[in-house]
Parts: C-alpha cells; structure tokens; sequence
C-alpha cells in the first residue's frame, strides 16, 4: 500500500496523474485519516492550479469547485477500498459533505 495512482481523464489524454503517498499515514487513527483526506485536497489544488483551464469544459468554467470535484473523484476512485473506506471516514470525521473539501 505504499501509493495510489490516480489515472487521468481518458477523454482528454494532456492530463497528468498524481502519486498519492498514503503508506507513511495510520489510517486507524483519526489523525491518519484526516492527514489523507489533506493530501487528496492538496493534490487536487496543486493539479487544478496548473490543469484546471485546460480540463475544465467550457461550459462548466463559471463553476470554482468543477476541477477540484472531478479530479478528488478520480483520485478517490483510483484507491483501494480500504484507503477509500478511510477517506470518506475522515470526511465525516471533519464533518464534510457534498463538494466540499
């Protein structure tokens, strides 16, 4: 469990995909957890500060949360069950919903 790859949009190939270190974080712990959810937060930001314009469709563009939603969504969809299981734990941990990160 040393990393999760989270692949890029197959509509649009000038994507790039994110390494997600998760093996260093106690996923047990409520601090684990929440560390995870941070870093997906972190590279979704990262990601979209650099790809957002380029991978946001048009007429989705007046929308500030479009990115940062669809690419935490590859990135979770990427994990294993047990990574994610403990994703959307943190999530509620820190009281989080719908788009929000």
């Amino acid at each position: 469990l040393m990393a999760c790859l989270a692949s890029a949009c197959v509509t649009t190939p000038s994507l790039k995909a994110v390494r997600l270190w998760y093996g260093d974080l106690s996923l047990e712990s409520r601090e684990g957890r929440a560390r995870l959810r941070q870093r997906v937060a972190k590279a979704a930001h990262d990601y979209c500060a650099e790809y957002g314009a380029e991978m946001t469709p048009h007429a989705s563009r007046a929308d500030p949360v479009y990115c940062l939603d669809m690419y935490r969504s590859w990135i979770i969809g990427e994990m294993p069950p047990k990574i994610r299981h403990a994703y959307f734990q943190a999530r509620r941990e820190a009281g989080v919903k719908g788009r929000q990160f």
